[in-house]
């Protein structure tokens, strides 16, 4: 059977273009991309709708197929990205192979943008796209002048990113520990970052991933651009921080094993509902202090065994009715 349409038919042409238009009518993660010296940089001779649609490869670790594997959903308007046709010079079957980063020198006006190919339009103003206008595709790039690389992975003093700071100025100390002057403090500071060890993603709404490998200073970090994260310092201590509900739903049974001490601190009310028995082990000794005042309701009996002496101090009155009180 003859194939018309096999890769090097005509030759293998490479290409390096611009993402202009993402929304896949088919969502199979194709985007629209400004081919640089095949197609016209002038809009009007050819407009974003008519630029063909380019495939995108996936790694070899994704499956690529039904819901099994990664969502080929990573390139944004603007990204400059490098390829080749599918279909040789008819450049009409685009396929992307990777994106490139670059460090933008200047933007072009909105005017200059809906009239031209190759030219990034809006001010810059340090700020994610999602941060400034949902569902606007001339807000990229936001920043000039500066690696399109992420700047958790650069850490360049010069342009800090303000998830770090954000965390440790909102980092919890001085929390108290029960029946002691003891208190704690949250574990942070710890981003140390040096380039070119930190792995980062970040997404368009401020959701971090980092993978740390600065040495001396491995880390693994997740962020919710709420404020809500965890972290894990090179000693493999870690700090998880939620700043709305958190729910926590085991179907089957809990185990925890814990070495050292357990300080809990509730800011507010504590209820536990226990509908079974409820069983507590005290190998050493059990100290209550209650400033409020003690409620016990029980419905069945009451067994109390004592090995040694007991000793009740009260200050006001004692005391006690009963049907029958025998005393021994």
């Amino acid at each position: 059977m003859e194939q018309n349409d096999y890769i090097g038919l005509d030759q293998f042409v490479w290409f390096y273009g611009v993402v202009e238009d993402r929304n896949d009518p088919l969502n199979l993660g194709r985007v629209r991309v400004r081919v640089y010296g095949w197609y016209s940089e002038a809009r009007g001779k050819v407009p974003t709708q008519s630029l063909p649609w380019a495939q995108v490869i996936q790694s070899p670790t994704s499956a690529a197929m039904g819901d099994v594997g990664h969502t080929p959903m990573g390139l944004v308007e603007g990204s400059w990205v490098i390829g080749f046709f599918l279909d040789g010079t008819r450049t009409q079957r685009p396929v992307i192979m990777g994106s490139i980063a670059g460090i933008p020198r200047e933007l072009g006006s909105s005017k200059d943008f809906a009239r031209k190919g190759f030219t990034d339009s809006v001010e810059a103003s340090g700020t994610p796209k999602s941060r400034q206008s949902e569902g606007d595709s001339t807000k990229y790039p936001y920043r000039i002048d500066e690696p399109d690389v992420n700047r958790l992975a650069r850490n360049d003093i010069n342009y800090a990113h303000p998830v770090p700071e954000e965390k440790d100025s909102t980092a919890q100390s001085n929390v108290p520990v029960a029946n002691s002057s003891d208190t704690w403090n949250e574990l942070s500071g710890l981003y140390a970052a040096e380039y070119p060890y930190n792995h980062v993603m970040e997404t368009e709404s401020g959701h971090i991933r980092e993978y740390d490998d600065t040495p001396d200073q491995e880390r693994i970090h997740e962020y919710h651009k709420a404020g809500t994260f965890y972290e894990i310092d090179k000693q493999g201590s870690k700090v998880t921080r939620v700043v709305a509900n958190n729910y926590t739903i085991i179907a089957g049974d809990d185990y925890v094993r814990v070495e050292g001490n357990v300080n809990l601190y509730v800011n507010s009310n504590c209820n536990t509902y226990i509908k079974g028995n409820w069983n507590v082990q005290v190998d050493g000794n059990k100290n209550e202090v209650i400033k409020g005042t003690l409620t016990q309701t029980v419905t069945g009996n009451v067994t109390e065994t004592y090995s040694g002496n007991q000793t009740t101090a009260v200050t006001g009155n004692v005391d006690i009715d009963g049907a029958r009180i025998d005393l021994n």
